[in-house]
């Protein structure tokens, strides 16, 4: 979902700065910075959000079914929206980064690049929740700590109770070769002492 989402990300942004005054620049959209001065025209899709500040068509009109979920673009305008409650599908003054000019020209200021627009914000949710275990997954984490724990405590014990015969002559008199076989036999045991069907409950 977060990969679809990064398809709606802009690419270029027509810019207009008080280093070239009047004049536009056309500049990678992850360069612009809150303060800058962009137009949209139909067809454009936003580089970030923008607060509208001038007109130059009838109407402007957006698609921004991608943000809001509304299937008819929205009419927008330059008055200002005095609730600051208000949810974004009554910011009327507002166009949202990676939503899609349907009809008009206008220019506005940046508000917000990157993770700071509002679909920048719901991947930085969505990301987070992707992070967070369910409760499931953090009972069957602690599950398997403490039964590693047990197996190796068990197993430990297993090759420690049996030092004394490491020098048994069925390994050749040799400690070295005795504890390098009940060292396998613990391994085995542990592997054993993990039940065959906690995988596919799992």
């Amino acid at each position: 979902i977060i990969i679809q989402k990064k398809e709606y990300e802009p690419e270029i942004a027509q810019v207009i700065r008080q280093s070239r005054p009047g004049h536009i620049q056309r500049i990678k959209a992850r360069d612009l910075v809150p303060g800058d001065i962009v137009e949209v025209a139909v067809g454009d899709k936003v580089p970030a959000d923008i607060r509208i500040t001038t007109i130059y068509s009838t109407t402007i009109r957006v698609d921004q079914s991608l943000l809001t979920g509304e299937s008819v673009s929205v009419i927008k305008h330059t008055d200002p929206v005095l609730d600051l409650r208000v949810v974004n599908q009554d910011k009327k003054n507002i166009l949202f980064s990676g939503t899609n000019i349907a009809a008009g020209k206008c220019r506005g200021i940046v508000i917000g690049t990157g993770l700071n627009t509002e679909i920048g914000k719901i991947r930085s949710v969505m990301t987070e929740t992707e992070e967070e275990k369910t409760p499931l997954q953090q009972k069957l984490d602690e599950f398997g700590e403490q039964l590693s724990k047990v197996i190796t405590i068990i197993c430990i014990a297993v090759w420690a109770i049996n030092i004394g015969h490491f020098n048994d002559p069925v390994h050749g008199g040799s400690w070295l070769r005795g504890a390098i076989y009940y060292f396998k036999i613990a391994v085995a045991l542990a592997v054993a002492a993990i039940p065959e069907g906690l995988p596919a409950v799992i």
